[in-house]
């Protein structure tokens, strides 16, 4: 598994690359724009070959971009979800232009009515964000289990496949944290077979393209998303070293998205080499 880190562009693109090789990444994954606004970054022609330059002599590989947090795609609020898929073709097209793999998303919230009242709202918004951009996937990253967001349970990720009739540039994010805080077992050996094999009967493992890896501030099922550092939290040292290693998880990316040593600052060194003595 090729491990990495979420990092901050911090207004130096072209030297992103760079910070996170120096700690030790070997993948990266970052915001395309301000998480918490509409507005889109601009990218040029120029400062996209910058920046590819600057992937391919730091190592890195590969690249990976994650939505904003405002974005909601079965959300009844039609002024929203208009926003959200103009959004999301923006950042699709911005991940073709810099070389990103794919852009990883969190679904929104269906605001209490139901899952299923959602999928033909979820059908439009996705069919309509794909259709502006040509290569980059969109990713679904499993939520923790809270309220009435979308996407709680591989069968809500698979019910979007079906309805989606499984585009070839869908995929799936799994966040150790949020799997753990929706009930899956993933610590042991025994648990995350049965969920991988739930993951494959369901979707298939070969729409698995990166894991968010992140140790849980609380236990099995709670349905709270709170990250931790590597082996501070409920899954450990020894639930990481099995989630890292599993022979059906080599191909994919592993991403930190932790709070960082300061409890502020987010993935650093000291995770990335936690997880790195980790890999077998």
């Amino acid at each position: 598994m090729k491990l990495g880190v979420h990092i901050s562009t911090s207004g130096d693109l072209i030297g992103t690359p760079a910070r996170a090789a120096e700690m030790g990444a070997e993948t990266i994954q970052m915001f395309a724009s301000n998480p918490r606004g509409w507005r889109p970054t601009k990218y040029t022609p120029k400062k996209a070959q910058e920046f590819r330059a600057a992937v391919a002599a730091a190592g890195i590989d590969p690249v990976w971009f994650h939505m904003i947090y405002l974005v909601s795609f079965g959300t009844p609020d039609e002024e929203q979800r208009e926003k959200s898929i103009l959004a999301t073709q923006q950042t699709l097209a911005a991940a073709d232009l810099l070389g990103a793999t794919g852009v990883i998303t969190h679904m929104g919230s269906h605001k209490g009515l139901g899952f299923e009242q959602a999928l033909e709202r979820i059908k439009d918004s996705y069919t309509r964000a794909l259709a502006e951009s040509e290569k980059s996937l969109l990713i679904m990253e499993i939520a923790a289990g809270q309220g009435g967001a979308i996407g709680n349970s591989l069968e809500e990720l698979a019910a979007q496949f079906d309805v989606m009739k499984g585009h070839p540039r869908l995929a799936v994010c799994i966040d150790t944290c949020h799997a753990l805080s929706a009930g899956y077992e993933l610590r042991t050996p025994e648990g995350l077979d049965d969920f991988l094999a739930k993951f494959d009967s369901l979707i298939g493992l070969d729409r698995l393209v990166v894991l968010h890896l992140n140790d849980s501030k609380n236990d099995l099922g709670a349905k709270i998303d709170r990250h931790e550092n590597i082996g501070e939290g409920t899954i450990g040292y020894d639930g990481m070293r099995n989630i890292i290693n599993h022979p059906k998880l080599a191909h994919i990316s592993g991403v930190l998205e932790v709070p960082g040593m300061d409890g502020k600052s987010g993935p650093d060194k000291e995770n990335m080499d936690r997880l790195k003595a980790l890999r077998q």
